[in-house]
């Protein structure tokens, strides 16, 4: 819930206990963070709801400065919300583009079964827009491009937030058997999660948040510019750039926590008297009370509306603007929609609950 800074370096965290609510800190010599992106921002991600970059935050507002926030890969091949009360989004592959052809009804309002369209009332707007990648489009592009004829009111599905993933062709062509030695999984992975069975009509897919390349800043030692603060994986900035390739991820998280660290931070400590501080010093004591009157604020507010819907409503202001595709104009509007946003919900959030066990 925070992070304890004393002489402007990081030596512990504050807790709240999941299972008695108790908060209390705890203290350390120096700190690792290690919990991920926030593609939660966007309400609905591939990351766990839980996810929810709380930790990054508080270091940021401890003074850790946070690099490329606009970096967030959106992936273009995942499971379609299916309902208000869903949690997380489920990533397919993008292998299946290899042999799976994407297309939307060339007709707004066409509400027949995908399956009984016909071929020339389809459109395989990936083959027309890009005939040299076709299907094999780039992420980014295969993205937008799906979410823009779905703006154009020619998406699948009882949301209109859907296009088709179609390996009638594939299949015709090389057999089932051969289909499902290449994607049996994914396919009894999609039919667990949809019922559908995507070897007899096509796939349901669109895009979602994925990952996050921006994060906190850290230097070649993996340091922020809090002293003492470490930060790996997905939440620093460092290894991706504007993009990242398929697997890297898992190759920073590899890199970060078996060569880098266990070298840098031991040169860190190296340079620090063990135990210079605990939990009776009054940086402890002080963010324990923080963390405890914001939980009283929070509570006290007795609104109508849970943090929950106001957290799926900045995913709207977030996807709609902040996305796959902005311009000015998108992001002039998210500058004034978001403060809006936040001063209802201090005014209106309703917390159930006492903040104890």
């Amino acid at each position: 819930l925070d992070l304890v800074v004393v002489d402007g370096k990081a030596k512990g965290i504050t807790v709240r206990d999941l299972v008695t609510g108790k908060v209390s800190s705890y203290a350390a010599d120096a700190v690792c963070l290690c919990t991920g992106g926030y593609a939660n921002v966007f309400y609905l991600s591939t990351n766990a709801m839980g996810s929810n970059v709380t930790a990054t935050y508080r270091a940021h507002k401890k003074g850790a400065f946070f690099a490329n926030p606009c970096y967030t890969q959106i992936h273009p091949t995942c499971i379609p919300v299916s309902g208000d009360y869903q949690s997380k989004l489920t990533l397919m592959s993008e292998s299946l583009r290899n042999d799976g052809r994407v297309w939307v009804p060339k007709q707004k309002g066409d509400n027949r079964p995908v399956s009984e369209i016909p071929d020339e009332y389809r459109d395989y707007y990936l083959e027309r827009k890009y005939p040299s990648f076709g299907n094999l489009a780039p992420r980014d592009i295969a993205s937008r491009s799906a979410k823009e004829v779905c703006d154009e009111g020619r998406g699948i599905g009882s949301s209109g937030r859907g296009v088709c993933l179609d390996f009638g062709d594939s299949i015709e062509r090389l057999g089932e058997d051969a289909i499902r030695e290449r994607y049996g999984n994914l396919f009894e992975m999609y039919e667990r999660i949809t019922g559908e069975d995507a070897y007899k009509q096509p796939m349901r897919i669109y895009p979602a948040p994925h990952y996050t390349m921006g994060g906190l800043w850290v230097d070649y030692n993996l340091e922020s510019t809090i002293p003492g603060l470490f930060v790996l994986g997905e939440a620093n900035f460092s290894d991706h750039g504007a993009n990242r390739l398929g697997a890297s991820a898992l190759m920073q998280g590899l890199a970060d926590g078996y060569f880098i660290i266990p070298y840098t931070i031991a040169n860190y400590l190296a340079q620090t008297a063990p135990g210079e501080v605990d939990t009776g010093h009054e940086e402890f004591r002080r963010a324990v009370e923080e963390v405890n009157a914001l939980t009283g604020k929070l509570l006290s507010i007795n609104g109508s509306r849970t943090a929950n819907d106001f957290h799926r409503a900045l995913g709207r202001i977030m996807w709609d603007n902040v996305g796959m595709a902005r311009s000015a104009e998108s992001l002039k509007k998210a500058l004034k929609q978001i403060p809006e946003l936040r001063a209802e919900f201090w005014e209106d959030v309703k917390v159930t609950g006492s903040g104890r066990a």
